[in-house]
């Protein structure tokens, strides 16, 4: 009996340390981590967008008041790894649909010209300048006006300014894809200008589909809305070669300063 009720006291001390042993294992096993921020995952998603190929085509309108100013449409690819990329523009306006080819080569941009402009050339050759670090892109949101490839993360200057925020709008589809749908807005300068819209991100963490309305304020409150862009632009071919070659060196001017914009920019 002695020995029966030995082994039983040992058991149930082994049972005890067991026990103890294994919540101390749960309260020091890691936590798993946090699920990001909607703002975060947005963000993250332009960057992993952008780090590889892609092709892109991105529809914008312009609107003062109730007048529609002027319609573009930017269809193209972009390598980043290569330093590549071409876009076609088409801008339509008071009744006028002008066009323009763009080539992205390692160090250099090249912009078509029209026939009709006396630049001399078909093409324009000029230095490819970096982006400006933590401003706004120059001159338009996606830079197919200025100097700079379109890029996803054009939007991320936007998405870091005070006051943005973002948040998750339930699943969304595509052909072939599903992902998750993200919203966001974000004042800027002081509330002059506000910049929103939706962006379509499927589970690879790529952007598939990317909605903005920029709303352009008079400088006083009683004034009305000056500006009304709308864009949408949708991104796909992800990983797929980028072909782009320089036009002829017959057929190409260099200025060696500032590109050439012609009229239609």
């Amino acid at each position: 009996m002695w020995a029966l009720a030995a082994a039983g006291a040992v058991a149930a001390a082994a049972l005890a340390t067991g026990i103890t042993f294994a919540l101390h294992a749960a309260s020091a096993a890691p936590s798993p981590p946090a699920a990001p921020s909607p703002l975060a995952a947005l963000t993250s998603a332009l960057a992993r967008t952008s780090a590889g190929s892609y092709t892109f085509s991105l529809d914008t309108t312009v609107h003062f008041g109730a007048r529609t100013l002027n319609s573009d449409v930017v269809s193209g690819a972009f390598d980043p790894s290569r330093d590549r990329g071409t876009e076609l523009l088409t801008v339509r306006s008071a009744g006028r649909a002008e066009r323009a080819q763009v080539r992205f080569i390692g160090a250099y941009l090249y912009t078509w010209a029209s026939p009709g402009s006396g630049f001399g050339k078909p093409w324009d050759q000029s230095p490819l300048k970096a982006a400006a670090a933590g401003g706004m892109p120059p001159g338009d949101l996606y830079a197919f006006v200025s100097d700079q490839p379109v890029r996803p993360t054009a939007l991320t200057v936007v998405l870091r300014a005070p006051h943005a925020t973002a948040r998750a709008a339930g699943p969304v589809s595509g052909p072939g894809w599903t992902g998750t749908r993200y919203t966001f807005t974000a004042p800027l300068y002081g509330g002059r200008e506000t910049v929103s819209g939706t962006a379509y991100v499927d589970q690879q963490g790529r952007v598939r589909r990317l909605t903005t309305i920029t709303i352009e304020r008079a400088a006083r409150a009683a004034e009305k809305t000056l500006l009304t862009t709308d864009r949408d632009i949708a991104f796909g071919a992800f990983g797929a070669p980028v072909p782009v070659t320089a036009p002829p060196a017959s057929q190409v001017k260099d200025t060696s300063g500032e590109p050439y914009w012609g009229f239609y920019f």
